[in-house]
């Protein structure tokens, strides 16, 4: 599993889960109590995300919205049906929207659907990659395994009278199309939705569904959806973050850097510091190095600054071995922190409640490896790199002007006698 930030102080700790789509979702729907309220219903609630994402579940009580009607007690209209004898919802945009990575939910508009003053939830699911990632795309919500209620890859379904806890009924569809006009790097979507949607009861035990004999139907009919698609912003731009994760115009390379505006490539203004002794250390099987500036030299003076040198495979799990030999930095999978191999942190004005104040990654540079004790990560070695101020929550992107700053001679040696 990729590293996050694996700082040894750990200011800013970060749970990091495999995400998926494996289809497994056997592992992924949380046991609730899924009573019989009058009809053949009896599900283990299907109230969460498929595929193991980021994010944990909240037995139900995270879906958006839950406003009832002002006035409960007035008597509801019939909704209306179309030619297949489908009761016709919509659903209410403005709750619509993400949950998890790849889950996305929201109200039926006017909770038309069974009792008024009970929410009806709508969904969709999408276990189209294994890390949860969405694809635009048109989708045949009746072809190959989108008929199956447990093995779709596009699922869309709709809970009667949701009340975090019992369903009346569930809808699972039986024809449609969902087209996925957008992704964003953040995973929302943009896109329309037609389906037909029939009653079926779930088997708590396989998670496989069926329609219920004489059941309901409902349909949506071209519905458009928007869960906040990012609009990058990069109108008189060059360089720089677009604000939706991306870059503006091909960036800016070698000796320059982004200027405050975007606007321009400028020339680096960088500080020289230097780092102390390097030491071997070992957290939970993970082994890095580790230095001060000396004379806390950068930032505030009353502050430390650490320097941290981390080794991963390209997989990124913890490297198993180290080897001899030249490491480029800034360059290859070393060029990005999502990458790397052999990945330098430095973290500036450490203050006394473990919260650091800027972040640092290698623009260039090189590390020499002139020795590695066997079967270790005892080193002796010498390298020189270039530090950029980047930011850690868009991707660890250089900051338009940010700080920079010139390690040119370190040597370390923690080969142990």
């Amino acid at each position: 599993m990729k590293k996050f930030l694996l700082f040894t102080i750990l200011i800013f700790p970060f749970i990091f889960v495999s995400c998926g789509g494996s289809n497994d979702k056997n592992n992924e729907i949380p046991d609730e109590d899924f009573s019989d309220t009058g009809t053949q219903n009896t599900e283990t609630a299907d109230t969460g995300s498929g595929s193991g994402d980021t994010e944990s579940q909240d037995d139900g009580d995270t879906l958006p919205g839950s406003d009832t009607p002002e006035n409960p007690d007035s008597e509801p209209e019939e909704p209306e049906k179309n030619a297949e004898g489908c009761y016709v919802f919509t659903v209410d945009s403005a709750t619509f929207g993400k949950v998890y990575k790849n889950t996305y939910y929201g109200d039926v508009k006017d909770n038309i659907l069974g009792d008024a003053t009970e929410r009806d939830v709508f969904g969709i699911d999408l276990f189209q990659t294994f890390d949860g990632t969405s694809i635009p795309g048109t989708y045949d919500l009746s072809g190959g395994t989108n008929k199956s209620y447990l093995d779709c890859t596009e699922c869309v379904r709709v809970w009667q009278d949701h009340d975090n806890k019992n369903k009346v009924r569930i809808f699972f569809q039986e024809s449609g199309e969902l087209v996925i006009d957008e992704v964003d790097l953040n995973n929302e979507i943009k896109g329309t939705l037609t389906a037909k949607l029939i009653e079926v009861t779930v088997d708590p035990d396989t998670r496989e569904a069926a329609p219920v004999e004489g059941g309901e139907c409902i349909a949506i009919e071209n519905w458009a959806f928007d869960t906040g698609i990012c609009v990058p912003d990069c109108i008189g731009k060059v360089c720089g973050p677009d604000g939706c994760g991306g870059t503006c115009g091909e960036g800016c390379n070698g000796d320059l850097t982004c200027s405050e505006d975007q606007k321009s490539c400028v020339p680096f203004e960088c500080y020289e510091i230097t780092l102390g002794q390097v030491e071997l250390l070992n957290d939970y099987d993970t082994y890095y190095y580790e230095a001060y500036a000396t004379g806390r030299s950068a930032g505030s003076t009353d502050f430390d600054d650490i320097f941290n040198l981390y080794f991963y495979d390209e997989d990124g799990n913890s490297a198993e071995t180290l080897a001899s030999g030249v490491v480029n930095l800034g360059s290859g999978l070393n060029a990005e922190y999502a990458t790397c191999t052999e990945c330098i942190l430095f973290y500036e004005d450490i203050n006394e409640d473990e919260e650091y104040q800027k972040t640092y990654f290698p623009q260039s540079g090189e590390l020499v490896f002139e020795e590695v004790k066997e079967g270790t990560f005892e080193s002796r070695g010498h390298g020189h790199f270039r530090l950029v101020e980047v930011d850690e929550f868009d991707n660890f992107k250089p900051v338009p002007n940010g700080k920079c700053y010139e390690v040119k001679n370190l040597e370390w040696n923690t080969i142990q006698p």
